[in-house]
């Protein structure tokens, strides 16, 4: 868990703005707001008067100077503000024009309701079913080229959906400070603690199987007992006791309108405490505790 409320690392420095460019203009604008002596400034000539002020230090040193001139509350503020250029921001606010042009398409493709046609990295276990079908093999070819289709398009809308959920929680909560990098791990800060938003297609196979045809009702009441059997069976592989920020489909078919209601309702201030036990290969089962925030989305 990182904290960045009180000091800042070169490393997080990095995590968080991502390149020289968005350190250059983060400096630029944090010592237009307090003295930084270590900051230097040089004139760049752009033509006939679009003459230019840039930050004159070394690419060594800039990750020092962000680190010894962090101001959490300061910094926070101009960092949502260099977001809100970004394309992420601006792809989530226009989201809902995205969203009405990507379901009007899958509509007239005639690809029936929005799901999953298999799961992520299942494709040969798909491919060896529809084999084993008695259908002739152009059939089977049409089966497969509709279900390529069908998992390109449902990635692309929720490519479109994350975005508008991640521009949705950035605005709900002005204590947010969000990376401007794309590195793994940490998504955004809350209250100074890092957060990494994870998607989840369901609320996991077992979770299913635990509470029978009752589940759905029985997850839209427990976020908590959702998010401890989502850290509880995630892949080894990609093991982490870290806090999360939890995107849950109760159904796949969730529109943009009704993600905004759910957000807009949900308490993004104070996280829940999960425990949860998992059992590692090598070292056996071992308890862990984590903050995390659940966001369910399911259809009223």
């Amino acid at each position: 868990m990182d904290y960045i409320k009180s000091k800042l690392s070169e490393d997080l420095a990095k995590k968080i703005l991502g390149n020289r460019a968005n350190a250059s203009k983060y400096l630029v604008n944090l010592s237009r707001r307090k003295e930084i002596p270590e900051i230097k400034f040089r004139k760049v000539s752009r033509g006939k008067n679009k003459d230019s002020i840039v930050l004159d230090i070394d690419d060594r040193e800039i990750l020092k100077t962000v680190v010894n001139s962090w101001d959490y509350e300061l910094s926070k503020n101009i960092i949502r503000g260099i977001f809100k250029e970004t394309e992420k921001y601006k792809n989530g606010i226009e989201a809902n024009n995205a969203m009405e042009i990507l379901i009007k398409e899958w509509k007239s493709l005639n690809l029936g309701i929005i799901a999953w046609p298999f799961s992520q990295g299942a494709f040969d276990d798909f491919v060896q079913r529809i084999n084993s079908e008695k259908e002739t093999g152009l059939v089977k070819d049409e089966k497969v080229k509709i279900a390529a289709v069908k998992y390109r398009r449902i990635k692309e809308i929720n490519t479109v959906r994350n975005d508008f959920i991640e521009t949705l929680i950035f605005e709900k909560n002005k204590d947010i400070l969000p990376t401007l990098s794309h590195r793994k791990g940490t998504d955004f800060f809350i209250d100074g603690i890092s957060f990494d938003q994870k998607v989840a297609k369901s609320p996991t196979n077992e979770f299913k199987k635990k509470f029978g045809g009752n589940w759905r009702d029985v997850a839209i009441k427990n976020p908590k007992i959702i998010a401890e059997y989502l850290y509880k069976y995630q892949d080894e592989g990609r093991f982490g006791a870290d806090p999360r920020l939890l995107v849950v489909y109760i159904d796949e078919d969730v529109s943009i309108q009704r993600i905004k209601q759910v957000i807009n309702e949900m308490d993004l201030n104070k996280p829940i405490e999960v425990n949860f036990t998992y059992k590692h290969k090598n070292i056996g089962a071992k308890n862990y505790k984590v903050p995390c925030f659940v966001v369910l989305l399911y259809n009223s």
